[in-house]
This record gives C-alpha cells, sequence and structure tokens, in this order.
C-alpha cells in the first residue's frame, strides 16, 4: 500500500466498510441539473449531502439500527453532462450493473429527470414517489423528457404502478391524466387528519410490495427546505416526511434516490434534511 492509498481519498466519501460484511447500500452521485426550469443548483446536490450525512447522527433508536455498524459503499459521482441523453444511458447502465451484481442502487441526484433512467433499470412494479409536484405534464418549457415530464414518460412506457405521496401542485391536465391513468395521490395531511392516520393511508396503500423509492426534497414545505428547485408550500415538515419515510418499514427495497436539492440557496438545513432521509431509508434496508 503507498502512502496515497494510506492517507489520501476523495472527499466527501461516506463509505463505512466493515471486515467480512457485505454493503447494504451502494451509493452514487449524479450531477446533473441540464432540465432545470426555475433554480438550477442541483447538480451540486451529490456532494452537500454527502457532507451533511457525515455530520449528523446516524443511530436510529425506533428501528435499533446504527449506520455506525453498517456496511454503506459510496462509488461516487457520474461524470457530469449537459445532455438527457447521455444521463440516461450513464444511469440506466450503471443501475442495471449494481443490481446485476445484487447490490441495492442509493442515487443522489441531480434533478428528477434522473428517475426515469434508474426505475427502468430496475425492472420494479411500484414507484414510490415523495414529491410536491405530479411531473405528468407531455410536454414543459419545449422538452419531452425532464424534471417535470419524467413520470409521464415511465407511465407511457411500462406498466407501473405509481403512488404520489405529498403531491399538492400540478396542472388540470395532469390531475386529469393521474386518475384516469391510476396514479394514486396522497395529498399532504390537512390539519383535520392526523399524522398516524396518514401513516396509516400511506402503509395501506403501499403495503409491503418490493418498492422504488424516490424523494423530491420538495414535498417538504419551504420553511422547512426552501433549498429546491421548485418550491411549492403547503407541504410535509421534516418531522412528517421521516414519519412518513417510517412508514415504509417491511417493504423490500429494490433501490431509490433523493433529488432536487440545490445547495446554492441552502443554509445546511436543507442539506441536513436530505441527508437524514437518506440515512433512514439505509437504515430501513438494513432492516
Amino acid at each position: 500500500m503507498s502512502y496515497r492509498d494510506l492517507w489520501l481519498t476523495p472527499t466527501p466519501n461516506i463509505s463505512n466498510f466493515l471486515k467480512d460484511e457485505v454493503p447494504k447500500v451502494s451509493v452514487f452521485g449524479v450531477p446533473f441539473d441540464a432540465t432545470s426550469t426555475y433554480r438550477a443548483g442541483s447538480r451540486f446536490a451529490p456532494n452537500a449531502i454527502r457532507e451533511a450525512f457525515l455530520n449528523i447522527e446516524v443511530y436510529f433508536r425506533d428501528l435499533d439500527v446504527d449506520l455506525e455498524r453498517v456496511c454503506i459503499e459510496d462509488l461516487g459521482n457520474l461524470k457530469q453532462t449537459g445532455s438527457v441523453q447521455s444521463m440516461v444511458v450513464a444511469v440506466q447502465k450503471v443501475t442495471e450493473e449494481l443490481l446485476q451484481q445484487n447490490k441495492l442502487p442509493a442515487i443522489l441526484g441531480g434533478e428528477h429527470t434522473l428517475t426515469y433512467a434508474s426505475y427502468l433499470a430496475t425492472g420494479c412494479s411500484t414507484l414510490v414517489v415523495f414529491d410536491a409536484h405530479l411531473d405528468l405534464r407531455d410536454e414543459f418549457a419545449d422538452m419531452r423528457l425532464s424534471h417535470a415530464t419524467y413520470l409521464r414518460r415511465l407511465l407511457e412506457e411500462v406498466d407501473t404502478e405509481a403512488i404520489v405521496i405529498g403531491a399538492r401542485a400540478a396542472s388540470k391536465e395532469e390531475w386529469e391524466f393521474a386518475e384516469k391513468n391510476g396514479v394514486k395521490v396522497l395529498p399532504p395531511p390537512q390539519d383535520d387528519r392526523s399524522l398516524q392516520d396518514y401513516v396509516k393511508a400511506v402503509r395501506s396503500t403501499i403495503g409491503q410490495r418490493s418498492v422504488y423509492v424516490s424523494i423530491d426534497l420538495d414535498v417538504v414545505d419551504p420553511a422547512y427546505a426552501p433549498a429546491v428547485g421548485n418550491p411549492e408550500p403547503g407541504g410535509l415538515t421534516s418531522r412528517e416526511l421521516l414519519t412518513v419515510l417510517s412508514a415504509l418499514k417491511g417493504c423490500r427495497f429494490v433501490g431509490f434516490d433523493i433529488v432536487e436539492l440545490d445547495p446554492l440557496l441552502d443554509t445546511g438545513a436543507s442539506a441536513a434534511l436530505a441527508a437524514k432521509a437518506l440515512a433512514l431509508l439505509i437504515a430501513l434496508v438494513s432492516k
């Protein structure tokens, strides 16, 4: 071993290798925000989430999971590109390769278009999305495939059960498309509906099936996560997001992603929430 191997490392890096342990997740970043139509900057998010992850507590008492004792593999970031097509090919191929190696992909965006590629690679039949928006437009800003249209493209290409949690913002066309095509939408909990009832609704909707989970950070109200590409008032609190995520305990995860954090607009609070969501998902996977 050279001194470089001993002391130099690409940073930030959240790998946690344990002797004789197989990684529970394989993390990689997608520094891509070329289709962002409001506030660009999510290409810087993968490293921002890692930095925050290295500075939060990662023991989950309710689950009795300590990520300091969980094997995590961080593969780094994909090569940056401004081409949607190049990004889609790269994400899909890397995700497919990880799955062929019996590894679970944990992807840090970047903007939401990447989910189109990663979900196609998994072949999973159930997509659970946490998002303020439905992303079911047929076209937006002269683009057929973008952060605002990726879910519609998926539903056109594969037989998918899509469940969108926290959605509250969409065009009339999108709401009609969702209803016509059986997209299950759970708007944020209202004042007259307790969080416990909301969690029960999520559990009954998802059950314990195999799922791919995508978290668009704008599912959270801007008061709690202002540093996102398309902030939308009326969302979940940070506590509600983590509580609802915990309701996925018992599901079989085939992969997950966290997207749409914009570190250029952040005080660190939004990145901390994204990192906590990442840690919780890894803890759930490890169970």
